[in-house]
């Protein structure tokens, strides 16, 4: 396996460093370094999410910081931990997770526990930050996204969802997940590194969707969207989305057509944002997402929502004013956005369609997702 399976990037210059701390801890004898990113509104007072982003092939958590995982963190308020992969001097000479991506039968830091050192980040974050436990993630780029396919095939019950670019299931796992996990997946199909179709490391990209769609019971057939070619970048950008799974895990694709091995930045350089674009996937996902009552609603969280199903007339009650409101489709497009000063407001949705929508509440930092059911 060569180095240059994986490559390491330039990405997005990155602001509001204060935020952000060096951190350390032994385990299995050996002393794992990782970077945590609180943002300047997170207080501690309700609990927040957690993301947690691995780097790839000889990278380091200092540069992949650069995906700008930690601007969006600044608004949507969560917690952001890039931890650093072991070197390994075997083959490469370069960081590397034990991710079981594997090429002519060898695979890299294979007597690593990084299942067991991610499990204990897990642990350790939620001790010393008030982290949400429904709602932790993991996304990766390249090996680093074989590693996030390994956490979801091993079913660490931990993790809400996952999300990888240019990283596929590692040949040498024996992928057996035992639940639906809701997974979201970016590939290039000119990817010369890790190959969109013919990949020497793990299962192809469209393969692994299909594998995922299967293990989570989503309907047959995808919804499928071209998104708009804006950017003069030489790409366009297929989406793909299975619903309908088991306990609300959708399936998502985004295949670029004629990238490379790349993380795609904001317009107008590229039509899509791969980091925006996993948090509004992630942001739709948490382990107990599967619907809720009203009484839940109001006794867990302070929140009304009725009647949903509904004609489109949504009545919204919390204890506190001041509160945002987002309404995005299926597909993760944001459609409708308002700020509501009362505490009791009548959402008018009657000029959507039929169909389903995530109707995102923000209220004193806290964000609450519910499912909406439109029918006219």
């Amino acid at each position: 396996m060569k180095k240059a399976m994986f490559m390491v990037l330039g990405f997005l210059p990155l602001t509001l460093l204060s935020q952000l701390t060096t951190n350390s801890f032994v385990h299995n004898s050996i002393s794992r370094d990782y970077l945590t990113y609180q943002p300047a509104v997170y207080t501690g007072n309700s609990a927040v999410p957690l993301v947690i982003a691995l780097h790839g092939l000889g990278d380091n958590m200092n540069n992949f910081t650069n995906i700008s995982m930690n601007l969006i963190a600044d608004t949507a308020n969560f917690i952001v931990v890039t931890p650093q992969a072991i070197l390994e001097t075997q083959i490469t000479n370069s960081t590397a997770w034990n991710s079981g991506a594997q090429a002519f039968g060898f695979t890299l830091n294979p007597t690593i526990d990084d299942i067991g050192f991610l499990n204990e980040l897990i642990d350790t974050i939620s001790a010393n930050y008030n982290i949400d436990s429904q709602r932790i993630y993991f996304c990766g780029f390249s090996m680093g996204g074989f590693m996030s396919q390994r956490l979801a095939c091993e079913s660490n019950t931990q993790i809400a969802a996952i999300a990888s670019v240019a990283g596929t299931i590692g040949g040498a796992i024996n992928c057996s997940p035992g639940r639906a996990v809701p997974v979201c997946h970016f590939h290039g199909t000119a990817d010369g590194t890790v190959a969109y179709s013919g990949n020497q490391y793990g299962n192809d990209a469209e393969d692994l969707v299909e594998f995922w769609a299967l293990n989570n019971s989503c309907g047959s057939s995808p919804t499928v969207t071209i998104l708009p070619d804006l950017a003069n970048d030489g790409y366009t950008v297929t989406h793909s989305l299975y619903d309908g799974c088991t306990d609300n895990a959708d399936v998502e694709f985004y295949s670029v057509d004629a990238a490379g091995h790349e993380w795609l930045s904001p317009p107008p350089t590229n039509d899509i944002f791969y980091t925006a674009e996993i948090w509004k996937f992630f942001q739709k996902h948490s382990l107990s997402l599967n619907p809720v009552d009203v009484t839940e609603l109001e006794t867990c969280k302070g929140l009304e929502i009725f009647p949903n199903p509904s004609s489109g007339n949504i009545q919204l009650k919390t204890q506190n004013g001041d509160t945002k409101i987002l309404v995005y489709s299926v597909s993760g497009q944001l459609i409708f956005e308002d700020q509501v000063a009362e505490k009791q407001q009548t959402l008018d949705l009657t000029h959507l369609p039929n169909g389903s929508y995530y109707l995102n509440v923000i209220n004193r930092g806290e964000t609450i997702v519910e499912k909406l059911q439109i029918i006219h």
